[in-house]
């Protein structure tokens, strides 16, 4: 019988990846920062949107962008495939222990908080929508109901700004649950958003965030991206 051999040709030339093999399967990942220099891209990316906020009379306050310089603290960044480079377009901290209880919300079910949520401004894809697409999809796959979080509740000028943000967060899907301090005695307005699994969404995120926190200085597991 014979067999015809699929054996590589040792005389063949591969001069390296095609165009095709170069193109990346995805659109935009989602994805953990762990080193510094993945963190400093962070923080200058909220710097930017810090000085924007600022422009227009919403509380921006400069410790944001040293959280994401904290090791210790789970960020996370939304990437888009741009021409053969990547481009950071939104980032937040994920706290995955959180008690609603202590905003007086009363909610026992479990849940995913995130905070100092920012995107790149002057980007045009809606990069808040796709964190929020994102945001629901992951906290239903970690098994959670809800996703908590805070953004300014005050202005430097008119509540305009405020509210504006407000009323987007309300198209995105958030509902507004009242206002409050953080720890710094900065007012915020507290929202949250309902888990909602969206297996198609990885046609347009790929998602290489663990579904549980790795240990400081450890590799995600395998077979978490998505």
């Amino acid at each position: 019988m014979n067999a015809t051999s699929t054996a590589p040709d040792p005389t063949s030339r591969h001069d390296g990846p095609t165009d095709e093999e170069r193109t990346p399967a995805w659109a935009y990942e989602m994805r953990p920062l762990p080193t510094a220099a993945d963190r400093e891209v962070a923080a200058a990316l909220v710097q930017d949107r810090g000085l924007w906020l600022a422009a227009r009379g919403l509380d921006a306050p400069a410790l944001h962008a040293a959280a994401f310089r904290d090791p210790r603290a789970e960020a996370v960044g939304l990437f888009e495939e741009h021409g053969g480079d990547e481009l950071l377009v939104g980032c937040l901290l994920l706290h995955r222990q959180v008690a609603p209880q202590s905003w007086g919300v009363g909610d026992s079910a479990s849940a995913l908080m995130v905070s100092l949520a920012h995107t790149a401004p002057g980007y045009a894809d809606r990069p808040g929508w796709l964190l929020t697409m994102w945001l629901a999809d992951y906290a239903a796959r970690a098994g959670s109901d809800w996703v908590y979080a805070e953004v300014p509740g005050w202005s430097t000028g008119s509540d305009d700004g405020v509210a504006r943000l407000v009323g987007h967060l309300r198209d995105l899907g958030w509902r507004v649950l009242g206002t409050g301090h953080d720890p710094d005695g900065h007012r915020v307005t507290r929202i949250r958003l309902a888990a909602a699994a969206s297996p198609g969404l990885t046609a347009v995120i790929r998602c290489a965030v663990p579904l549980h926190s790795a240990a400081p200085g450890r590799e995600p597991e395998e077979g978490t991206a998505r």
